[in-house]
């Protein structure tokens, strides 16, 4: 007879609860709800958790439309109060599970409803291939992005993701680039590490649609995601899993199909250094913004940039990082460079120098950067600087208004170059909605930042 622990183990499916979700919501340890669904500890007696127990579920089913799932229980189809008709089932030890084909219900679940429903069927579908190799995953929706946003989600839907790229599974992507630009650059950004790994091919549609109906198509090779949405009007939406494989044969074809009219988001190249530098050396004749995981390069003093390089075996490379220097300081006549550079008043030996891997500041020389930071602050009109303090990690980002995108890992030989006009504007935009503080301002923080240095040694 299936009673309380199989009941239990049927609502966690169906709502694609963990035993995690469920300890938290009462709360009590996740080794208990372990030991419910198990049958190894009997029904709880606590009549506050039984009260969140069903007032979880019940939340959860109503808003992922799920009533249906018990239209074959004799208890449920008899009753005009669902919540009442749950307690029941649940907690009474004479009423079992009494529809035979409830075990399909389970597993082959295949509407899911609204953004909640779409995290559920995305967490299942990137479940079902986390531990499979060597293959393709497809992936396009033009649809809002507002499902990803919530940050559980987003932080499991991240850790998924890269377990099934480090598998050696690939993705081919077609991103919308007809999207407001903040919501553009958040799409894009959220994929930039993952483009460095190489398994991911980027591409866009570039002619206009009107984008009052949307959709969604993710597929591997025996599931698939399909919905669509009128506007961004996603609270009802119908996402449906599908795991037919005539069903799925066929959407691979319509996905192939449109990636046949796209074009390639982004040039993912690899090259050697100096043709790393030499590509940088073209951001001139423009306003550029210049987003570095350090201080910046423009702002090196040439004492060391030798220093740094020759230390490093890099001497061959002095000669082209200097042209790119003299390019930088030759733009600034008449263009504006924003400079975004990432500073610490507490100096550690590990602040590397963002344009050579493998070597890092010494006190002195860190804080002889920020002094001629300042000085170019007052000797530069068209230079401004924005002070942040990030986690640092290992990418330089350079916009060039209108014209180019540039993103650089510092620690390889990996840069992916866009010139692709919505791209280029969302980081554009990005950039420019920081307030940019008066120049003395900058120039204190920065002073300060020195002295502090002082006072530590």
């Amino acid at each position: 007879m299936k009673m309380f622990n199989e009941k239990l183990s049927f609502l966690m499916i169906i709502t694609n609860t963990s035993n995690s979700d469920l300890a938290s919501a009462i709360p009590v340890s996740e080794s208990c709800v372990s030991r419910w669904r198990t049958g190894k500890r009997n029904l709880p007696k606590n009549s506050f958790n039984n009260s969140v127990i069903i007032n979880y579920f019940y939340k959860k089913i109503i808003t992922d439309k799920l009533e249906y799932k018990f239209s074959d229980i004799e208890l449920f189809k008899k009753s005009k109060d669902f919540k009442v008709s749950l307690t029941e089932w649940l907690f009474d030890k004479n009423i079992k599970l009494d529809n035979e084909n409830i075990n399909l219900k389970i597993t082959n679940s295949t509407y899911y409803y609204g953004d909640d429903g779409k995290r559920q069927a995305v967490i299942r579908f990137l479940n079902n291939i986390k531990d499979k190799t060597n293959q393709t995953l497809l992936l396009f929706s033009d649809e809002s992005m507002s499902w990803m946003l919530e940050e559980k989600f987003a932080c499991t839907w991240s850790k998924l993701l890269i377990k099934v790229l480090k598998n050696g599974n690939k993705i081919k992507i077609i991103h919308t680039i007809a999207r407001e630009y903040n919501e553009m650059f958040e799409a894009v950004s959220k994929w930039i590490p993952l483009y460095f790994t190489g398994m991911i091919e980027p591409f866009y549609y570039p002619k206009l649609r009107d984008r009052i109906i949307r959709r969604t198509i993710f597929i591997c090779s025996s599931d698939a995601i399909i919905s669509n949405s009128i506007g961004n009007s996603t609270d009802d939406m119908l996402n449906i899993y599908v795991t037919d494989k005539m069903a799925v044969s066929s959407l691979r074809k319509e996905f192939y199909n449109y990636l046949g009219l796209c074009t390639p988001l982004m040039n993912i190249t690899t090259k050697s250094r100096k043709e790393k530098i030499n590509e940088l050396c073209s951001l001139d004749n423009a306003n550029i913004v210049i987003d570095s995981y350090s201080l910046s390069f423009i702002s090196t003093p040439k004492d060391i940039i030798f220093k740094a390089l020759t230390e490093t075996n890099n001497d061959k490379l002095i000669s082209p990082l200097l042209q790119r220097k003299e390019t930088l300081l030759n733009n600034l006549k008449d263009y504006i460079i924003l400079d975004i550079i990432n500073v610490t008043d507490i100096f550690n030996k590990t602040i590397p120098y963002s344009f050579v891997a493998g070597t890092y500041y010494t006190r002195d020389d860190y804080i002889k950067h920020l002094e001629n930071i300042i000085t170019m602050l007052k000797q530069y009109e068209n230079y401004n600087v924005i002070l942040k303090q990030d986690i640092l990690n290992s990418f330089s980002i350079y916009v060039k208004e209108n014209t180019e995108l540039i993103i650089e890992k510092n620690d390889s030989n990996t840069m992916l170059i866009s010139h692709e006009h919505n791209i280029v504007n969302a980081f554009w935009e990005h950039y420019l909605i920081n307030n940019i503080e008066q120049k003395n301002k900058v120039i204190d923080k920065l002073q300060n930042i020195m002295n502090t240095m002082h006072l530590n040694n």
